[in-house]
Order: structure tokens, then C-alpha cells, then sequence
């Protein structure tokens, strides 16, 4: 019950530029791509994503666009607007799926030593980070921590990589489509720069936790300083490893009888967690304030999709469940005692129904986003 987890994004679509424009570059990219990619170059969309890597939280899908209705928008919306209008052109419009399943995929196969930021910057704070978590929660050497990188769109071997590893083509065929794509960077000015084609944070049951480049930049574009928003990230996603642990004896029913419950519930407890750890005085030690910032530009997007299977919990909600998380803490903090995940688990039920959930649960009259 807690596969497939999507958050959804509500910024408004993309404007390209006049038709006779766009015609002439596509003539010209069609002509581009046509002397520069291998004869080999097949069927790019093939790739199969296995069930077990299905767990994503913060995916952008520039088809999922919706335009926003009486929700006022946030920084973050504004600079992921600013991004894709920025630059986006006809061929970013049209390859940007199948660029962030490659990328995605990906990590699922990287055994190259890692880093975290473009540049590898975020790698030591990361490292550390993820060895506090290890401790705090009693679980050293269980989670594989990955960065997702724009750099891995431009590189032939990982390219073909993926389609060896998510599809049946040959080899000649996969590096055939990597050529193609390496063409398609050359014309596009939005493939690979963009930081929306590594904007990704997902946990899978497959032990692993992977953080975008493209996610951590944005939110911290959008005014949270950056250590936080790794931080952040990588707390939420470590709590839905946890909830992977102990699904059969937390749910041994489901997390509740219908998947858009289910997904709130087990989104509500990971913030709960999250806050926990983030302000426990033996976890990141941040002060409310902190915690507040990176729950305000995450959280308050807004989602009221109240029969989506992806449904998060309203802005409200998610930011109580954060506050609970955060009193919680604070009531420990005199021994700074360390809990088991049980512990935090049975907290979280009793605050649930006492405090998460009296926020406001029903959509609005015209049934769009909540305003906070």
C-alpha cells in the first residue's frame, strides 16, 4: 500500500515559441539528427520499469502539467515555472519523459563511487548526513544512498547502459539510442541542461534512497538554504524505508482500505519522522525555523486530490505532521533519549487523529488546491 507515491506538481504549462519558428527547428534538428545518430538507432521508448522501482515522491512530468487554478502559486512553483519556460524548446518537449526514465533508471544500476551535487560539493555533508540517519535509527549499513546527475544524459556508455539493463534491444541497438540522444543534447538548448531532468527524490523497497541534483538546486533557488533541503529530502525518504521494514507488522492490513488513504497516511507519518530526526537533539539538531522553511516550500504546494492514489495529505496536514514530529522531539529533549522506530510509530498514531488530521481533510467547493 505504499507503491507509487507521486507528487504532483500544479505549475503552469509551457509556451513555446511561434509555429513557423518551431517548424524551422525541427526541420533543421530532423536533419541534424538524421546525419549524426547510429543506423542502429531504434525504438527509444522500450525501457520497462521493473514494480519494485516504482516509488517515487517529488517526479515532474512535464506532461502532467496542470495549470493552477485558485491556489496561489509558491517560490517553488515560480522557479520551476522560470525554469521551464527558461529555455524549453520542441525537443524538450518532446524527449523529456523518456530523459528523466533514463536518468531515473539509472541509479538503479550506478556502481560508480558517488556524489552528490553537480560538482560533487554535497558529497562529504551527504555522507555524513546518511551516517547520522544509520545511527539515529539503529540501521548502519541497510540503505544505499544515490545522487541523480544531469551528466548521466550525456554519457554514451550509461545511456546504452540502461536500455541493456531495461530492455531487450542489443547492444548495437542501445548504443545506437545513445548516439541519437547525444545528437538530440547537441540541438536542444533545454536536453541535458535543464535542472528539471535530475529533479527526482524517491525511495525504493529495494534499499535504496536516490536525491537529484536538478530537486536540491531548485529548492534552494526557490530560498531554503541548500544543507537543509538535503537534509530534509533524505529524512523524508529514510522514513519510507522504514515503513518498507515494517509494512507487515505496521500494516498488516494496508495502511487503510483505499489507495489515496493509504498514500496520506504513510506521507503524513514519513513527515512525522522527518521533523522527528531533523530537531531531535541527537538527530540534525535544527531549530523549528529551519524545519519550518523546508516544510513551507515542499508541503504547501498544495494537493487536494482527494481520489488520487497519490495523494499526500493537504498543505495543512503535511505541515502538522511536521509539527508533531517537532513537539515530539522537543518533548525528549531533556535525556535526548534515541526510540525505536516502533516507539515513533505509536507516537505518530496518537497524534494522527488529535492533531494531523483536524486540519481541514474536505476539498473546496470547486474541488482545486487549498490556499495556506
Amino acid at each position: 500500500m505504499i507503491k507509487n507515491y507521486l507528487k504532483m506538481l500544479a505549475i503552469g504549462s509551457f509556451v513555446l515559441t511561434s509555429c513557423s519558428q518551431d517548424e524551422t527547428l525541427e526541420t533543421s534538428v530532423e536533419m541534424n539528427l538524421t546525419a549524426t545518430a547510429n543506423t542502429e538507432s531504434t525504438n527509444l521508448d522500450v525501457l520497462e520499469t521493473p514494480a519494485l522501482f516504482t516509488h517515487n515522491d517529488f517526479k515532474f512530468k512535464i506532461s502532467s502539467l496542470v495549470e493552477p487554478t485558485s491556489c496561489a502559486t509558491t517560490p517553488f512553483n515560480d522557479v520551476i515555472n522560470a525554469s521551464v519556460s527558461g529555455n524549453i524548446d520542441a525537443l524538450g518537449a518532446q524527449y523529456y519523459d523518456i530523459y528523466t526514465q533514463i536518468a531515473q533508471l539509472y541509479t538503479f544500476i550506478d556502481t560508480d563511487s558517488q556524489y552528490f551535487g553537480a560538482d560533487g560539493e554535497y558529497t562529504n555533508y551527504v555522507n555524513n548526513r546518511t551516517r547520522s540517519l544509520e545511527k539515529f535509527w539503529d540501521m548502519s549499513n541497510l540503505i544505499t544512498v544515490r545522487g541523480q546527475h544531469n551528466a548521466t544524459l550525456n554519457d554514451r556508455d550509461k545511456i546504452a547502459s540502461v536500455y541493456l539493463n531495461f530492455s531487450t534491444l542489443t547492444e548495437a541497438q542501445a548504443y545506437g539510442n545513445a548516439d541519437f540522444f547525444l545528437a538530440v543534447n547537441e540541438a536542444s538548448t533545454f536536453l541535458n541542461e535543464s535542472p528539471l531532468l535530475s529533479f527526482d527524490g524517491f525511495a525504493s523497497s529495494a534499499d535504496l534512497i536516490v536525491i537529484g541534483d536538478g530537486l536540491v538546486q531548485l529548492a534552494s533557488e526557490a530560498g531554503v538554504e541548500d544543507k537543509i533541503v538535503w537534509s530534509g529530502i533524505l529524512a523524508h525518504e529514510w522514513a519510507h524505508q522504514i515503513q518498507f521494514d515494517n509494512t507487515a507488522v505496521w500494516y498488516p492490513n494496508g495502511a487503510a482500505d483505499n489507495a489515496p488513504e493509504a498514500t496520506r497516511f504513510t506521507e503524513l507519518e514519513a513527515d512525522f519522522f522527518a521533523a522527528f530526526y531533523m530537531t531531535h537533539k541527537r538527530g540534525a539538531t535544527f531549530n523549528w525555523k529551519r524545519v519550518e522553511e523546508f516544510n513551507e516550500l515542499f508541503f504547501n504546494i498544495g494537493d487536494c486530490q482527494f481520489t488520487s492514489p497519490g495523494h499526500h495529505g493537504t498543505p495543512a496536514q503535511r505541515m502538522r505532521a511536521a509539527e508533531a514530529g517537532y513537539d515530539f522531539a522537543k518533548s525528549l529533549q531533556k535525556n535526548g533519549k534515541l526510540l525505536s522506530a516502533d516507539e515513533v510509530h505509536e507516537s505518530f498514531l496518537q497524534y494522527l487523529n488529535t492533531t494531523i488530521l483536524t486540519a481541514p481533510i474536505n476539498p473546496p467547493a470547486n474541488n482545486s488546491q487549498v490556499r495556506r
